[in-house]
């Protein structure tokens, strides 16, 4: 396979200084393109391990696949900014784009954002204080993304799928790839956000606060077409989503002491965000009746004024004790042991309250230490893995879990968390039963290092510096 990407851009930049203004001009053009194209065979029986070049292969596929992609895109986009006697500050930009990968009926759609700052530890009434650093920030803006590949605006006819269904005579077919929309475009969000910056005592002590409220508009989405269509999916624009939240830093100096080389920094952040959708189209209707009867896992339904992250599923009521069979509780408050998916409710949402990381540097004389920790709580998550390997577990065909002998109901008048041993043509369908909180802090990243005295390697290994470093990541 092969790539050859190319991109053209000029720019002209501006900056004008009196007295305590400065303004700044900026523009910025550019066209690009990406091709992308690759040929893909593949073999197999080779004689030994290493004897594995292609043509060892005992047999190859009769089919060779293959792709292409090609993607062009122009962009303009200016910018102004102004900033007086370094106190206050405001920018505006705008930009837009035109790139194949829109329907044809999409223009160029226009982009802007306009920001605001306010250094306040500059002002003369808070000068020689404890706060080293105060600003305040606000910006509102329009932004787009366009999170689909190239040609599904497009109808494309493709001779690979149909290459080899005439082979008496030199006719070859042609297939339609997919259903184009003309009309397919950009995903855009509104964003709104202010944020507060405060540092203390020389800044070694930091804390930073912002709220957003984002509305995206126009969500990407893969609608599943009726199978008389002849397609799986269709890429189109639907519904409306806002998305609020906040995020909160913390980092400081803890230990400073340069006389016993000794030195400790410590970072935490944290994030909470909270979705609601603000408006559902005929597609996303369309996609709540196929979700809901869905019965491998749950999956996501979309009802306006409500999150789109909420977990559905029956409500359970255990395994019952007398027959090994699950008890599920319907919306009108009656007790069944028959799964019926119009009686799923909502019973998790899998945004958590609160997520983030903790960092920690130190070092002592010659050694530095940094362990990066990451936490989360406060959402659900629907167990999969636990219905698959232990609950619908296929004793017949493979090695299980030891949970499937142990845990899983056998006769009358067990305990169990999970179902009848003996039932293995059942399979679980979405329960509340498997939704559990999902909550950890784990260490993600760790590294510890020596570095040599800089004069003895120089003295005796003629080198500026070496160090020795241990490091692991992804504990899990």
């Amino acid at each position: 396979g092969e790539t050859f990407t190319w991109s053209l851009n000029a720019s002209v930049n501006y900056n004008l200084t009196f007295g305590k203004h400065l303004i700044s001009l900026f523009g910025r053009w550019n066209v690009d393109e990406n091709q992308g194209n690759s040929v893909n065979l593949s073999a197999k029986g080779f004689p030994n391990d290493n004897m594995t070049d292609f043509l060892f292969g005992f047999e190859m596929d009769n089919r060779v696949a293959g792709m292409e992609s090609t993607s062009r895109s122009v962009g303009v986009i200016g910018q102004v900014s102004y900033m007086y006697d370094t106190r206050y500050s405001m920018d505006f930009s705008i930009r837009g784009d035109l790139s194949s990968q829109f329907g044809s009926n999409t223009g160029m759609a226009p982009f802007w954002s306009i920001g605001a700052r306010w250094n306040m530890h500059k002002e003369k009434w808070l000068e020689n204080t404890f706060i080293s650093n105060l600003v305040l920030r606000g910006s509102y803006g329009v932004t787009g993304s366009q999170s689909y590949e190239p040609y599904q605006a497009t109808e494309m006819y493709s001779f690979r799928e149909l290459m080899f269904p005439y082979p008496a005579t030199d006719v070859l077919g042609a297939q339609l790839k997919g259903i184009g929309n003309p009309d397919l475009g950009w995903s855009k969000t509104k964003n709104r956000s202010v944020a507060l910056e405060l540092g203390f005592f020389q800044n070694r002590l930091n804390f930073g606060a912002s709220y957003y409220n984002n509305l995206t508009e126009n969500l990407l989405l893969d609608y599943t077409l009726a199978p008389s269509v002849g397609f799986r999916t269709m890429t189109t624009n639907v519904g409306a989503v806002k998305n609020e939240g906040i995020d909160l830093q913390l980092n400081g100096l803890i230990i400073n002491d340069w006389e016993r080389n000794i030195q400790w920094t410590l970072g935490i952040n944290g994030a909470h965000n909270r979705n609601v959708v603000e408006k559902i189209s005929n597609v996303l209707k369309a996609l709540n009746e196929t979700n809901l009867a869905s019965k491998d896992e749950p999956l996501p339904i979309y009802e306006e004024g409500k999150s789109m992250n909420q977990l559905f599923t029956v409500r359970s009521l255990g395994i019952d004790p007398t027959t090994g069979k699950e008890l599920f509780l319907n919306r009108d408050g009656s007790i069944t042991d028959t799964w019926d998916a119009s009686q799923e409710v909502v019973v998790g949402n899998t945004e958590p309250k609160l997520n983030g990381s903790i960092g920690l540097n130190a070092t002592y004389k010659n050694w530095s230490l940094f362990a990066a920790f990451q936490y989360e709580f406060g959402g659900q998550e629907y167990n999969q893995t636990l219905v698959d390997r232990v609950e619908n577990a296929d004793i017949a065909n493979g090695n299980v879990d030891l949970r499937v002998l142990t845990q899983r109901w056998q006769k009358p008048g067990d305990v169990a968390e999970f179902k009848n041993i003996a039932d293995s043509k059942l399979t679980t369908l979405p329960t509340s039963r498997f939704v559990q909180d999902k909550k950890y802090i784990r260490l993600s990243a760790l590294t510890l290092s020596y570095d040599f005295n800089r004069e003895w390697i120089k003295k005796h290994l003629h080198m500026n510096m070496l160090r020795l470093e241990m490091s692991s990541s992804d504990f899990i």
